[in-house]
């Protein structure tokens, strides 16, 4: 009679609990995303201390604070205009179109609005796996760059010399006021918008191509 062994019985390993490595990946990959989007925005000044050489300055300008900053330039816009100014002529409250007082001042120069990159908020979107909510803040006007102004023109009448003269530095004062700089986040608004998504999605999905990007706004 012969007899057949029974085959040994095989114990399955234990499962592992679920999530663990999931949900610690997910962290890490937050943790990872603020870094570099902070990183990005702080890169080119601490690349300017290390290697830019000490300004020399033959006045007796001081630098009386220097302050790191976090701003992100989205919208470069190229603007040209002429300013123009008109003092009318009175004497006496009586209307003398030839004491009047006309200048105009042509100018030209690059204005930068975008964010303030400290501001950035990523939180860990709870839809699903590597879904993320990117928070904008408010958009900001953050500078000038190569700011030009033509000699100003002057068209004056015959008795001018009764009527006050046109200051120019008030004219470029608003030229460049509050008020211009809010129009140029303003008229853009929509563009603004399309550009920190595309900018902060591109961030994001250069670590993690599977991500799901959402954006929420606080303009």
């Amino acid at each position: 009679m012969t007899t057949t062994a029974a085959p040994p019985s095989v114990t399955a390993p234990a499962p592992k609990p679920p999530g663990k490595r999931s949900v610690f990946g997910r962290v890490l990959l937050v943790v990872l995303l603020t870094l570099l989007i902070g990183g990005v925005a702080v890169a080119g000044v601490v690349i300017g201390r290390f290697f830019m050489p000490a300004t020399e300055m033959s006045d007796s300008q001081i630098y009386q604070s220097v302050e790191r900053t976090e701003e992100v330039a989205l919208l470069a816009l190229g603007i040209q205009g002429i300013a123009r100014e008109n003092e009318p002529g009175e004497i006496l409250g009586v209307r003398l179109p030839a004491g009047d007082r006309t200048t105009m001042i042509q100018y030209e120069f690059t204005a930068k609005v975008g964010i303030d990159g400290a501001d950035v908020q990523i939180d860990d979107a709870s839809v699903g796996e590597n879904a993320f909510i990117i928070s904008i803040p408010e958009f900001i006007f953050i500078g000038y760059d190569d700011p030009h102004f033509e000699d100003p023109i002057e068209g004056n009448g015959l008795l001018s010399f009764i009527t006050e003269e046109i200051e120019e530095t008030d004219m470029i004062n608003s030229i460049l006021s509050d008020e211009k700089q809010q129009a140029y986040i303003d008229d853009h608004i929509e563009l603004l918008k399309e550009q920190s998504q595309d900018y902060y999605k591109g961030i994001i999905t250069s670590i993690d191509p599977d991500a799901t990007v959402s954006f929420e706004f606080a303009n």
